[in-house]
C-alpha cells in the first residue's frame, strides 16, 4: 500500500507549531470555508489548553483531510420533507478538531446546511486535492456516502475513504469487502482517526495492523477488524469541537420549532447506562456511561457563547443530566459567570430523572427546553421495549418540568412491536393529556446496531433498503417495519392524524403563535402540509 502522500509528518519544530496555535481562525467569517487557497495557519482553531491526549504531529507540508457530512435522500421524506432543518454534525466537528490539533490540513463539507448536490461535493472534493475523505454515516444516508465514495475515487484513485458512525460500525466488513470505504472506524474516533493518518503516511500493513479500533483491507485483499480500541474515560481532554469549519450559523436544534440563532450542540457525557431495545447506541460504543468536569462543561459552554455568539445550546447526550450531584455545581457555574442569561440550554432526558428539585435547578440555570423520550401511552408496549418506565413515572416528570418553567417537548413512537391501532390511539391521547409543548410521533425504525433490528433482521426487515430507514417515510410499499397485524398504509395515516391530534387543537395553535412565539408562519405551513394524507 502506498503512503498517504509523499511527506514526513513527524518532525514540526516547536516555533512552527507555536505559530500555528497563536494565529486566530478566520473561517469564522469567511463566507467560503472551503476555500482551498487559505493556509493552515489560517485556518487553525482554537484549542483548549487542556487538550493534551492527541499528539501533535510534525507535518511541513500537512496531510489534507476533507470531513463530509452526508445528507440524505430528501425524496424519501415526501410531504415531511419541509419540516426538516440541518443540525450541528458534533461528532464529525469533534473528528476535525482532533486532526487539526495532529497537524492535519483539514476542510469540512456540509451537504443538506450548505445545499450542495452530490455532484457539487465530489467537485469540491477534486478541487481540494485531499490525501483523505472522512464521512459520518448513517443508515439513510448511506446509499449517497457510496455513491459519492465511488466518483471521488475514480477522479481520484488514491484519495484514502473513510467512513464512521453507527451504519459503518454495524456494517463495516461489508463496506470494506464491497470497496465503499477503505477503512471504516469504530466507537470513538478521535484518537482512532490520528493514528490512521500516521499509520498511512508510513504506508505498510504491519504499521496498520496496531491502529485499535478500525475494520481494513490488507495489500493480499484479506478483510480485517482490528482489536477494539479502549473508550476515552477522559472527554475534558479532547479539543473542543472545531465549529469553524462547518456552517454554524445555519444549524437548528428542533425541526418544528423557530429559535434564536445561532444554536450549536455540547457534550457532558458519552454512553447510557440503559438498554432500549430501539436504540442503537449500546452497540455502538455506549454501554459505559463517561462524563465530563461541570466546571469545564461551562467553559466550552462560555467559549461558545464568547466565539460564535451562540444563543442556544443542546446538549446531545443520551440523558442530561444524569448524574444529579453534577447538575447544580454547573448550574451555579452559568449562574455566576452570567452565561444563564446570555444563551439558554436545552437537553435530551428521561421524564423518570426530572423530580421537582432537579427540575428547579435546571431552570435557574438557563434550561428552557427539554427533550423526554416518551414513546409510548401504554405500559404494556413501554415494557416490550425494555424502556424501564412507566406512564405514571412520565405524568410526574412532565409535571415537574412545567412546573419549574421548563418547556417539554414528547418524542413518541408509533409502531412498536405489538402495537395496534388502538394503542396508538392511546399513545397520542396520553400526549394530548400531558400537554407538553411540543410533539414528535415517529414511526418505529429497527435502525442497525440496535437489538430490535437484530431481532428482525432474519425476519421481517427489508434488507439494504437503507434509503427508507426513516422515521417520517410516508411510502406504505417501502415501510421499514410494521407490527404484525397493522397495516402499513393505516400506520402512516395514523401518524399524519397524530400531528393533526396534537397540534390542531386551539389551545395548542395558541400556545405556539401566542404564548411561546416559536412557530414561524414558514414552518406552520409546512406543518399543515405535512399533516395532510
Amino acid at each position: 500500500m502506498p503512503p498517504i502522500c509523499g511527506r514526513d509528518a513527524r518532525s514540526l519544530s516547536a516555533p512552527h507549531r507555536d505559530r500555528i496555535h497563536q494565529t486566530l481562525a478566520i473561517v469564522d467569517d469567511n463566507p467560503d470555508r472551503f476555500d482551498s487557497t487559505l493556509s493552515m495557519t489560517e485556518t487553525w482553531a482554537t484549542i483548549p489548553a487542556s487538550s493534551k491526549s492527541l499528539p501533535s504531529i510534525s507535518i511541513g507540508d500537512p496531510v489534507r483531510v476533507l470531513l463530509i457530512n452526508p445528507a440524505m435522500n430528501m425524496k424519501k421524506l415526501g410531504r415531511f420533507a419541509g419540516l426538516l432543518e440541518p443540525m450541528p454534525c458534533i461528532g464529525l466537528a469533534y473528528i476535525a478538531a482532533a486532526l487539526e490539533h495532529h497537524g492535519c490540513f483539514v476542510r469540512a463539507l456540509d451537504m443538506f446546511a450548505d445545499k450542495l448536490s452530490g455532484d457539487d461535493v465530489v467537485e469540491k472534493t477534486v478541487a481540494f486535492q485531499p490525501d483523505m475523505v472522512g464521512m459520518t454515516v448513517l443508515t439513510p444516508s448511506a446509499p449517497i456516502c457510496a455513491e459519492i465514495s465511488a466518483q471521488i475515487r475514480a477522479r481520484l484513485p488514491n484519495v484514502k475513504i473513510v467512513w464512521g458512525a453507527v451504519h459503518a460500525d454495524v456494517f463495516a466488513r461489508d463496506i470494506v469487502r464491497d470497496g465503499e470505504a477503505d477503512f471504516c472506524i469504530h466507537h470513538d474516533g478521535e484518537e482512532t482517526i490520528c493514528e490512521l493518518v500516521d499509520a498511512l503516511t508510513e504506508g505498510n500493513d504491519a504499521d496498520l495492523e496496531k491502529v485499535d479500533g478500525i475494520t481494513w483491507k490488507n495489500s493480499s485483499g484479506e478483510v480485517f477488524t482490528n482489536k477494539d480500541r479502549k473508550l476515552n474515560r477522559d472527554l475534558d481532554s479532547l479539543p473542543y469541537p472545531a465549529w469553524h469549519l462547518f456552517p454554524y450559523h445555519r444549524y437548528g436544534l428542533l425541526p418544528f420549532a423557530d429559535f434564536a440563532k445561532p444554536v450549536l450542540t455540547m457534550t457532558g457525557s458519552r454512553g447510557c447506562p440503559y438498554r432500549c431495545d430501539y436504540c442503537s447506541l449500546i452497540n455502538t460504543g455506549g454501554k459505559v456511561y463517561r462524563k465530563r468536569d461541570p466546571i469545564k462543561i461551562v467553559d466550552e459552554y462560555e467559549y461558545l457563547v464568547d466565539r460564535y455568539g451562540v444563543k442556544q445550546i443542546g446538549f446531545v447526550d443520551p440523558i442530561f443530566p444524569l448524574v444529579k450531584k453534577d447538575l447544580e455545581p454547573f448550574c451555579k457555574e452559568l449562574v455566576a459567570r452570567g452565561l444563564d442569561e446570555k444563551c439558554q440550554w436545552l437537553s435530551e432526558t428521561r421524564a423518570d430523572r426530572l423530580d421537582a428539585d432537579t427540575a428547579r435547578i435546571m431552570y435557574e440555570g438557563g434550561c428552557r427546553r427539554v427533550l423526554m423520550g416518551i414513546e409510548s401511552g401504554s405500559d404494556l408496549l413501554l415494557g416490550n421495549v425494555n424502556k424501564n418506565i412507566t406512564t405514571a413515572k412520565v405524568r410526574e416528570g412532565v409535571a415537574n418540568a412545567k412546573a419549574a418553567g421548563i418547556q417539554t417537548v414528547g418524542l413518541f413512537m408509533i409502531g412498536m412491536p405489538g402495537e395496534t391501532p388502538e394503542m396508538t390511539r392511546e399513545t397520542v391521547e396520553f400526549a394530548v393529556d400531558l400537554d407538553v409543548d411540543f410533539a414528535k410521533f415517529a414511526i418505529t425504525v429497527p435502525f442497525p446496531g440496535s437489538k430490535l433490528f437484530d431481532d428482525r433482521w432474519q425476519k421481517d426487515l427489508f434488507r439494504d433498503d437503507w434509503e427508507n430507514y426513516t422515521t417520517f417515510n410516508p411510502d406504505p410499499d417501502r415501510l421499514i417495519y410494521h407490527p404484525e397485524g397493522y397495516d402499513p398504509d393505516e400506520l402512516i395515516k395514523m401518524q399524519s392524524w397524530a400531528l393533526r391530534r396534537f397540534y390542531m387543537r386551539p389551545k395548542q395553535i395558541k400556545r405556539q403563535m401566542v404564548d411561546l412565539r416559536t412557530i414561524s408562519p414558514k414552518m406552520l405551513l409546512y406543518g399543515l402540509y405535512g399533516m395532510a394524507v
